[in-house]
């Protein structure tokens, strides 16, 4: 298992906030185990710093029985009454909760 430094921890946390990547991709890119990336993100009190998606909410139709998340070239068209825990399933296989 490799060592890191203090630096080169700042240095990937620094790189991956001012990237787009999620942070499963980011230490996949980098070479670093995702659960050791993940570690990095915690702060002292053991919470981990949250990502987010954008969602840029465009209706297509004229119809208001749906949702639609958009994000990089996938759209999502989801019924209305979408469940959160949907939605959240959703949102982490578009890297963004965690």
């Amino acid at each position: 298992m490799k060592s890191y430094t203090e630096k080169e921890r700042r240095e990937h946390l620094n790189a991956w906030k001012n990237g787009s990547l999620s942070k499963a991709a980011y230490a996949k890119s980098a070479g670093i185990y995702p659960t050791t990336f993940y570690t990095w993100t915690r702060d002292k009190s053991g919470k981990v710093e949250q990502e987010f998606v954008e969602i840029n909410k465009r209706v297509i139709t004229k119809t208001t029985d749906d949702i639609i998340i958009e994000k990089g070239s996938i759209t999502i068209r989801l019924p209305l009454l979408t469940g959160v825990k949907e939605l959240q399933t959703i949102f982490m296989a578009l890297g963004g909760i965690q």
